[in-house]
């Protein structure tokens, strides 16, 4: 039996799982749920307050009356019976006489003791009798001045106070008890916080049905940008997040768009490179592997044949270094900004300008030693002023006049080549900014048209502009204007 194999799908195959988002963990979610426990917080707080205060007045109030109750039986025991002293018998016939003229308001009784044992009580039926509680009769003969209290009965809660009585010649020690139920004023304080509560958990749900929809409000934005997101790759990069605020989240959108602007530039950088070495190392190419195809036994023949493969390599190897150039000044990251001194800038170009061919190369600078100073990048400045120096050689008469110039203003630096040339006509003078594009008239085929479209470059990539002035017959001049003061992407400019 021929044995069994098991394979697997490559991993470039092979499902990837997407983590699973818990919907409580989304922003929406998280974001309600704190302001929830926000207002949840707040209600109870201001829930757990109004019952603190609402209890709190009620036990002044109560104590107030009970504190009046006790300077009425004070007066009463200094001047009863129109102030002939407290009557024979002491302090039981103390508690007698007031009991029998007290009395007692709604849900108030009055007990008194006598030696530790309850002696009389209010004729009134109380809610609940309190002279057989134990405990709180206990609690009150031992005290030895006015006490206030709170006490728990079969008919709910009860505030008090006891007042130690004594009566001169009698040896009996008494005590007074003023107590009022308060059970019915807590229960409606009770009721009123029930009620708070239901309306807070009203408000809350409200405001979780309100809050849910702000939420999703506020997060659409990052909903946006999360489908975009997904659905960006190289092939389309257009889309863009709406920016319709100007808060953090528009301010993220707006960063988000400018990342994708960038990724949009680096994209088309590298279609356009690719496109580029395709359509122009194509000729070159063939025509090398033809003439290798078909090289001839007669040395001569030989000899030419060879001759024209390193004249198409040649070719070949000055496209490549362009198109790289062309690449590497469309990068964000290709300013290297220094501190420069212009005349010097000027200067080195033009030794260097010289030596190109045999022409009438004139330098056209007056040196402000005021405004000598710019923030650039020496390197890509000099090969675009080369660029166009090779370009007014390429397209002027042997000793024809040549100027390499530049000046400094207050935030702009212009430099120019100027050449004695044809020149060039009106409709050429933006196409021959781009790619592979050269003049009709008046200009030659040398090169691979990468020229110009590298100046344009550069000038950009400083955040400036390349320019033209000229028409057929009167030459042409070249102007690069770039700020002073150039920014690089991985930080900011020194000012000279």
């Amino acid at each position: 039996m021929a044995p069994v194999v098991t394979t697997e799908p490559p991993p470039a195959q092979q499902a990837v799982a997407m983590p699973r988002r818990h919907p409580l963990r989304s922003i929406r979610a998280r974001l309600l749920g704190r302001m929830l426990l926000l207002v949840g917080l707040t209600l109870a707080s201001l829930t757990g307050a109004e019952s603190f205060l609402l209890t709190a007045r009620l036990n002044e109030r109560v104590d107030r009356e009970l504190a009046h109750d006790l300077e009425a039986f004070r007066s009463f025991a200094t001047d009863t019976a129109g102030g002939s002293g407290p009557p024979p018998g002491g302090v039981r016939a103390l508690f007698v006489a007031y009991l029998e003229g007290y009395i007692p308001e709604h849900g108030q009784t009055l007990i008194t003791l006598v030696d530790g044992d309850p002696y009389r009580r209010s004729a009134e039926q109380p809610p609940t009798r309190l002279d057989t509680d134990r405990a709180l009769m206990g609690r009150a003969a031992a005290v030895r001045s006015p006490s206030y209290g709170d006490a728990k009965s079969p008919a709910g809660s009860v505030r008090f106070v006891a007042v130690p009585v004594t009566v001169a010649g009698d040896s009996a020690r008494g005590v007074l008890v003023i107590a009022n139920f308060t059970q019915q004023e807590r229960d409606h304080i009770n009721g009123s916080i029930r009620t708070q509560i239901y309306l807070g958990l009203g408000a809350l749900l409200l405001s979780a049905c309100v809050g849910w929809i702000f939420a999703s409000r506020i997060v659409a934005p990052l909903r946006v940008l999360r489908d975009t997101a997904r659905s960006i790759h190289e092939s389309d990069i257009t889309r863009r997040i709406p920016v319709q605020d100007r808060d953090e989240i528009g301010q993220l959108a707006g960063t988000f768009n400018d990342m994708l602007d960038r990724l949009d530039d680096a994209f088309t950088t590298k279609r356009q490179f690719m496109n580029d070495v395709g359509h122009e190392l194509r000729t070159p190419i063939t025509i090398a592997l033809s003439q290798l195809e078909t090289i001839p036994d007669d040395p001569a023949a030989r000899d030419r044949t060879v001759a024209v493969i390193t004249d198409e390599l040649h070719r070949m190897h000055r496209m490549a270094e362009e198109l790289l150039m062309l690449a590497k000044a469309r990068r964000p990251d290709a300013l290297r900004p220094e501190d420069l001194s212009l005349s010097e800038l000027i200067e080195e170009v033009y030794v260097k300008a010289a030596a190109l061919a045999e022409r009438r190369w004139l330098l056209d600078f007056v040196e402000n030693p005021h405004r000598d100073t710019l923030h650039a990048d020496r390197q890509l400045l000099t090969q675009a002023m080369i660029q166009l120096a090779q370009n007014a050689a390429q397209h002027t008469e042997e000793h024809g006049r040549i100027r390499i110039g530049g000046r400094a203003g207050a935030d702009m630096v212009e430099l120019w080549v100027e050449d004695t040339g044809p020149g060039i006509r009106l409709a050429d003078q933006q196409r021959i900014f781009e790619r592979f594009t050269r003049a009709e008239e008046h200009r030659g085929r040398t090169g691979a048209g990468l020229g110009l479209a590298i100046v344009k470059a550069i000038a950009e990539a400083h955040h400036g502009e390349i320019q033209v002035d000229s028409s057929p017959g009167r030459g042409a001049t070249f102007t690069l204007r770039i700020p002073r003061i150039t920014h690089a992407l991985n930080g900011g400019p020194r000012k000279p």
